[in-house]
């Protein structure tokens, strides 16, 4: 077993150890606010950078919703040479034929397609009869036709709600994706709030530790002098050497806490795990909780979780209407108005196209439609359910938010009578152990009745000092959830608005 001296040597090297540990870093430490901490979370940290790679992807859905009004341009040339055994020395023993054609199609967001085509070909056949060739008035013989049409929906496709429809979905989908990274930033926010405090807390039982070390520090030299002239017992000294064994003990475990706690920090902030940091707390005024229902409605004002819901609402409903749109008869009226040319001549045929006299022109109706219709009625089944699912997770969320700002507010407005009445304790605490320890030394009280009371003055002042921490934290998670987000929320929000 340790002797008196080897325990009380042994002691004396921990506290130096500690000293040695968390001292010169404490020195060095650079003084960080929770909203310098969290700018530099969310100027740094890869999830936000993913959300951008993401908004960016969502993006690209707009333009390709937009390239359904592309026009469309269509070319062909073609030759033919048709020798085919005749029967007749009045047919042709050879024919050879010629193509080249050209056209644009130009979808309108009103719901028609407005076209123009043109078409050029020519025609020379060779007969092995000179009579036969004689009756073959124009040989070889070009023809030219160029056509104007315009399609429109009346029922299905009118007025193009699947375009609409589309740049509805794809500009809410991008408003999603942006939000989404708001969504991160803001719970990133969250992770570093959590973590200051706890680093915050472990400072606050770092210090009631080291106070209640120094206590037993001189309960222990006020035993041995004691010990010296026969004025104490052997069990005395005992239990002040195991009161400071505990006390150290308990000193050890705060400061391993917050190592554990600053590695967190640090790499949450991209930053060297070790790298020594001074938080600061404890200068924000306590202030009465809001109403629910106030704090309920900025939450929802704020909180970029209900916009993304929103935008996605957005999307969905547009969607169901492009399905129901789907779900009708398709019925078009067509018009097309062209000229024709024929003449033995190339160029004086092309001319001749110019003439309306020779002219081709078409009214015409188009009907089709789909028996049962049971690709169209499922996916309205599946617009409306996606819908219903969102409209499901709006009320979710509304009611996780009421239940987290109601117990949030509860403990704001129970914890400050609290932290009155622990306050009231600790200073009861104090006055007690000094009188007790007074006591002690007029040889009036014993050692057990001073080592609890040392023990109930620890407790008591770090309780009072945890609880106006709670407090304060309580406070920055009220503004938190109801999207007020502490310190570097606005540099987030211009960032990713504004990508580089």
């Amino acid at each position: 077993m340790l002797s008196s001296l080897q325990l009380n040597a042994t002691l004396r090297k921990l506290a130096t150890a500690f000293l040695l540990l968390f001292l010169p870093a404490m020195a060095h430490a650079e003084p960080m606010s929770l909203e310098q901490v969290v700018e530099q979370v969310l100027s740094d940290h890869p999830d936000l950078a993913i959300g951008q790679v993401d908004s960016d992807i969502a993006r690209t859905d707009i333009q390709r919703s937009e390239g359904m009004l592309d026009p469309v341009v269509t070319a062909g040339i073609s030759a033919i040479e048709d020798k085919t055994p005749a029967s007749s020395s009045f047919q042709a023993s050879k024919t050879q034929r010629g193509k080249l054609s050209a056209g644009i199609s130009k979808p309108l967001a009103s719901g028609g397609t407005l076209s123009a085509s043109g078409a050029f070909n020519s025609t020379k056949q060779t007969f092995s009869n000179p009579l036969a060739a004689s009756f073959s008035l124009i040989n070889p013989e070009y023809r030219n036709q160029f056509d104007i049409s315009y399609r429109y929906p009346l029922l299905r496709g009118a007025d193009r709600p699947d375009y609409h429809n589309a740049l509805i979905a794809a500009d809410a989908g991008y408003q999603s994706t942006r939000l989404g990274q708001k969504i991160t930033a803001h719970n990133l926010s969250l992770q570093a709030l959590d973590v200051y405090y706890r680093l915050a807390s472990d400072d606050i039982n770092i210090r009631i530790a080291a106070a209640a070390v120094k206590r037993a520090e001189q309960l222990l030299a006020y035993q041995h002098a004691r010990e010296k002239f026969g004025l104490t017992e052997a069990s005395d000294r005992l239990q002040a050497e195991a009161l400071l064994a505990g006390r150290h003990a308990s000193l050890q475990q705060a400061l391993a806490s917050r190592a554990s706690d600053l590695t967190r920090l640090n790499r949450l902030m991209l930053r060297e795990p070790s790298r020594p940091i001074e938080v600061k707390v404890g200068d924000r005024a306590l202030v009465a909780a809001p109403h629910l229902e106030d704090a309920l409605s900025t939450s929802r004002q704020y909180r970029p979780e209900f916009k993304a819901l929103q935008e996605r609402l957005k999307a969905a409903e547009a969607q169901l209407k492009t399905a129901m749109d789907q779900d009708q008869m398709q019925l078009d009226l067509v018009a097309q108005l062209g000229t024709r040319s024929l003449d033995g001549n190339a160029s004086s045929a092309i001319r001749k196209s110019a003439n309306i006299n020779d002219h081709f022109a078409s009214l015409s109706i188009e009907v089709s439609d789909a028996l049962h219709r049971n690709t169209a009625h499922a996916a309205i089944r599946k617009a409306e359910l996606a819908r219903q699912r969102i409209l499901a997770e709006q009320t979710q969320l509304l009611e996780n938010t009421r239940n987290d700002l109601a117990n949030i507010i509860t403990a704001i407005q129970t914890g400050l009578p609290t932290l009155t009445a622990l306050q009231a304790q600790a200073r009861i605490e104090k006055q007690k152990f000094l009188t007790e320890l007074r006591k002690y030394r007029e040889g009036r009280s014993d050692t057990a009745k001073l080592v609890q009371f040392e023990g109930d003055l620890s407790n008591a002042e770090l309780q009072a000092e945890l609880q106006r921490l709670n407090l304060e934290l309580a406070e920055r998670k009220l503004a938190w959830a109801e999207g007020q987000w502490p310190g570097g929320a606005d540099k987030a929000s211009t960032a990713e608005a504004n990508p580089s």
